[in-house]
């Protein structure tokens, strides 16, 4: 069985669609994040920012991936694609940026919270009553 991967598009209709396929993302990201500019004013690695730029990255992605597949059309998936990463990398720039410094500020240690429920390594053969 072949599957035939042929544009449903033509060529001038191909672009036209790649465009809005990437004002869909750069409306996502509006919508899910908000502005630039408001994402570098704020605390660097806030937890907010970095939880809201996973959700328009993953959303972009379903969208941009149907619309490719929907249509059969590589311009599609090429720009929609290249948007969503060119947003990820300012989202990413301006999320982890001081705003006093401009400069990049690693995710401090207390950002990371393990679970509750898990077992440390050195620890897992004395739990319990029976040996593992």
């Amino acid at each position: 069985m072949a599957f035939n991967f042929k544009s449903v598009l033509k060529p001038d209709a191909s672009i036209m669609a790649a465009i809005a396929t990437a004002a869909l993302v750069y409306g996502v990201y509006q919508l899910d994040v908000g502005n630039v500019s408001v994402a570098a004013a704020s605390d660097a690695n806030h937890p907010a920012l970095e939880t809201s730029r996973k959700k328009a990255g993953y959303t972009s992605l379903i969208l941009v991936a149907g619309l490719t597949l929907i249509t059969k059309d590589g311009n599609i998936g090429t720009i929609g694609f290249g948007s969503i990463v060119a947003m990820e990398i300012h989202y990413r720039q301006a999320i982890m940026a001081d705003p006093a410094t401009g400069k990049i500020v690693a995710p401090s240690l207390s950002s990371y919270q393990p679970a509750e429920n898990v077992i440390p390594i050195d620890q897992q053969g004395s739990v319990g009553t029976g040996s593992y």
